[in-house]
């Protein structure tokens, strides 16, 4: 049997039935090939088992009842031949059904149910086979990786993500640590008996901080049994199911010659004739491996990071985590080509970001070699960086949308296949509740993918009258029994398409969360600005009035329902925020927007104690 394994694109299935239920011509009801199934059918079980030694089967549906013995004999007969290949028994007898997992067969089927749903029993013996398949992959795949973990230099290792169980340890530690696998699974807490007295504080933080869903990337020093030091860096990445941190993964590496070569380094670096602390800029050097070896007091204070902390740190642990790669490409450019310059957030102790311009060039020995880079970093202004940090951004929000609409829309597909399939056999009120929960992942799916499109999306910014686009939105939203009242014709440069998602967002948000009984308002007698009454009823919204009008530099969308908490006034933006049964990411989607447009948008409570959101910073177009 050869060692590789995948999901086959079709099936071999013996059929063992004197009176077969299955034939090539069945469909499957997910619309597969119908070359999908390959069929081999005999009624004997003798004949069967020939055909088991002699061919590739991938899965055997057979009666309970074969000429020549029992469907449990011949369940018998197959599993001394091969344990593992699905077999599905289709029988009509309650004793036979119940026994019959136990005894050998992976699952059973009504034969009264299959007669005429030669679709059903195709694509139950489908599903065991593939199930079968991917466990045998999931299996294989886990023996190489350990025969590859074993041949690795580093230490990898998988702990729980309260760190309370080792869950996996290759044979590396044994050679870092000097300590044995079998103690570090014995006691997994082994492991910080023999970090540093004064890295120990350090590295229970950043266990702490991957337990709580972070990554960490540290330098510590051990001692071994034998009492050699070592230097030792960690990389630690949480692994978070349903919001809860489940396995903690990591690789360690010995440092220890590195930090060797650093110090002799930085020895050279050290000149006492050069007074950097004088500088007001941050300096900073590195040795030839981009390690920091060399800063001024103006980088401590800028980061808020001791001396010690820093001597102990990464120099990417300085930049946040979308800059890090490109701060790497810089410096080994610098090595190339003897200087380098370039812009990067720079990560501060507290965990807040400050942009910087940084700039260095090479340093060389007398004898020509490469000592290291050298150079400065001056602060500079969020406008001045925000090009870059967008086309960063885009690139992220392009490959979060490529996940999202494959890997997350075709499970969704599957579940609500297998959905259909299930409520032709069964009429459950539970399955409703499924369908709902599948639709609402679907809608969520939907508004993860208008997140990303208007982060990578240009602007294609036009004069837009806001009455036209209001009214248009109000169609296209179910409203309910909702009132529409306008107030302003100002006409504003923007992005159509986005400026109507600005729009239907808002008020579908109102009709969704500010439902409330009507109360009569008085209108403010100064007001001078046209009002157009629209109603629809769609039995969305009651007595809800939504108006919008217009501000100095921009817009309002206010309504007279229940309103918003003002404690959760800075809340509402944050995808997931949600009052109502919906996914949550329509007010984040209405952020995304605005700040696209380089506008500003604040939520505080309307005339009339309901929601009022405000838009500004916009750019209104003259007649």
């Amino acid at each position: 049997m050869s060692d590789t394994y995948a999901i086959a694109d079709s099936i071999h299935v013996l059929q063992v039935d004197d009176t077969p239920l299955l034939d090539e011509t069945v469909e499957f009801p997910d619309g597969r090939d119908p070359d999908s199934l390959t069929l081999t059918t005999t009624d004997r079980a003798d004949s069967a088992l020939e055909r088991l030694e002699d061919d590739a089967i991938d899965g055997i549906v057979a009666a309970d009842d074969l000429p020549d013995r029992s469907g449990r004999a011949f369940v018998d007969a197959v599993r001394e031949r091969d344990s593992n290949v699905p077999v599905l028994l289709l029988t009509e007898s309650e004793s036979v059904a119940t026994d019959a997992v136990s005894n050998g067969a992976t699952d059973v089927f009504r034969r009264d149910t299959a007669v005429g749903r030669g679709d059903l029993l195709a694509n139950r013996i489908r599903l065991l086979v593939e199930h079968h398949q991917s466990t045998t992959i999931a299996s294989q795949t886990r023996r190489r990786l350990t025969e590859l973990a074993e041949q690795s230099n580093e230490l990898l290792w998988v702990f729980s993500g309260d760190w309370t169980e080792i869950q996996f340890v290759n044979s590396a530690y044994e050679t870092i640590y000097g300590r044995s696998v079998e103690s570090l699974r014995a006691d997994p807490t082994e492991f910080m008996t023999a970090i540093h007295p004064t890295d120990q504080d350090r590295v229970i933080q950043a266990m702490q901080h991957v337990s709580a869903g972070d990554a960490a990337d540290l330098e510590f020093r051990i001692t071994r049994p034998d009492g050699e030091q070592r230097w030792v860096r960690a990389e630690a990445q949480p692994i978070v199911n349903d919001g809860t941190v489940t396995r903690i993964v990591g690789v360690s590496r010995d440092i220890t010659e590195r930090k060797r070569r650093e110090s002799e380094r930085a020895t050279e670096l050290d000149s006492s004739d050069t007074p950097v602390d004088a500088v007001p800029d941050l300096f900073y050097a590195l040795d030839e491996n981009g390690d920091l070896v060399r800063w001024n007091d103006a980088l401590a204070t800028a980061t808020g990071y001791t001396d010690a902390a820093l001597a102990s740190m990464t120099l990417a642990a300085l930049f946040a985590t979308s800059d890090r790669e490109g701060v790497r490409e810089s410096i080994e450019s610098a090595f190339e080509t003897d200087e380098t310059s370039f812009e990067a957030d720079l990560l501060t102790a507290d965990g807040t970001t400050v942009p910087y311009e940084f700039t260095g060039g090479r340093i060389t020995a007398a004898d020509g070699s490469t000592l290291g880079v050298a150079g400065i970093g001056r602060e500079i202004s969020t406008h001045d960086s925000r090009q870059q940090a967008l086309e960063q951004q885009n690139e992220r929000l392009d490959e979060f949308a490529s996940v999202v609409s494959h890997d997350l829309r075709n499970p969704l597909d599957v579940a609500r296949g297998q959905l259909e399939l299930v409520q032709m056999e069964h009429d459950s009120e539970h399955l409703d509740t499924v369908k709902r929960a599948h639709d609402r992942i679907g809608q969520l799916i939907e508004d993860l993918l208008t997140l990303a499109r208007n982060g990578e999306a240009a602007l294609d910014s036009e004069p837009m009258p806001l009455q036209t686009v209001v009214e248009q939105c109000w169609q296209t939203v179910e409203t309910g029994d909702a009132t529409l009242e306008l107030r302003t014709s100002a006409v504003v440069r923007a992005d159509p398409s986005r400026l109507r998602q600005l729009f239907e967002n808002l008020i579908r948000n109102s009709v969704e969360h500010g439902q409330t009984p009507h109360t009569e308002r008085q209108e403010d007698a100064s007001e001078q600005r046209a009002t157009t009454s629209i109603s629809q009823s769609q039995g969305a919204a009651t007595d809800l009035t939504i108006t919008i009008g217009e501000l100095n530099d921009g817009f309002y969308v206010a309504d007279d329902g229940v309103g918003i908490p003002a404690d959760e006034h800075e809340d509402v933006f944050e995808g997931g925020y949600s009052l109502a049964s919906s996914p949550g990411f329509g007010l984040r989607i209405v952020d995304e927007i605005v700040d696209t447009h380089g506008w500003s948008i604040t939520v505080a409570e309307s005339d009339a104690g309901g929601a009022r959101f405000e838009v500004t910073g916009v750019e209104f177009e003259t007649a």
